[in-house]
Order: structure tokens, then sequence, then C-alpha cells
């Protein structure tokens, strides 16, 4: 049995489900209510997001030059998301997914980002 790694952000967290190296990607991430994550696309990674608990928005874009749209979630609601597509989560109560993607974790351009964190991975949000 292994713990799960806790990857700290500035607007929530995320655990780390699985090791790093595994052939898929298997998180749970907490929106703390009033923030969202970065507007984001990835290149080669795609993902499925499953809302457990709480309420937000997604907003999203089917490339980074298309018009933004947005979509209120709920617990039960499933994001998908493939290459190029834009999408950030705003959580208007705290919000809880699990998340299950391919294996490039650090595969992050960052469009718009409320604390100016640059693309991929932020090391310093890392604590093993």
């Amino acid at each position: 049995m292994t713990q799960a790694k806790r990857v700290a952000k500035p607007w929530g967290e995320e655990r780390w489900l699985v090791p790093e190296g595994s052939p898929f990607g298997f998180k749970m991430i907490v929106v703390r209510k009033g923030n969202r994550t970065s507007l984001q696309y990835h290149e080669e990674k795609e993902e499925a997001n499953l809302v457990l608990r709480g309420e937000g928005r997604l907003i999203f874009a089917e490339t980074p030059n298309a018009p933004r749209a947005a979509y209120p979630l709920a617990p039960g609601d499933i994001v998908r998301v493939v290459p190029g597509q834009v999408h950030r989560i705003e959580a208007t109560a705290d919000i809880v997914l699990i998340e299950v993607s391919t294996p490039e974790l650090d595969d992050v351009i960052r469009l718009e980002d409320d604390t100016g964190r640059k693309h991929g991975r932020i090391q310093q949000e890392h604590h093993d």
C-alpha cells in the first residue's frame, strides 16, 4: 500500500493516487470555494474528470483561439478534455474531482493563472 502524494496548489490541492511513472494519471483534485485553476490546455495529455461533490463552473473552448463558454458543474458530471482543448475549473463551493489521464502530468500550457505560474510543473508545489 502507498500514500497519495500531496501537491499544494494556490487554489486547493491535488492528491496523486498512483506513483509518477505509472502508465496513467489518477488524481483527487480539490478546488476551494472562490478559487479557480489555471486557464490551460495540454499538447499530449488527455483527461476525464468526475465531479464527486461540490459545485462550480467549467470554462471551456475547443482551441486556444476559440470562443469560451461556461458550463455548470455538479456531482456526477464528467468532463473529458482532449489535447488542445482549453479548460478551467471555477469553484462556487469547495469542489472535489477525480481525474484519470494519460501519463503526461507536466504537460500544462497556462494561458492565464491568477498567481502568474508559468507552463509545466511548478516544482515548489511538490513535497515528496
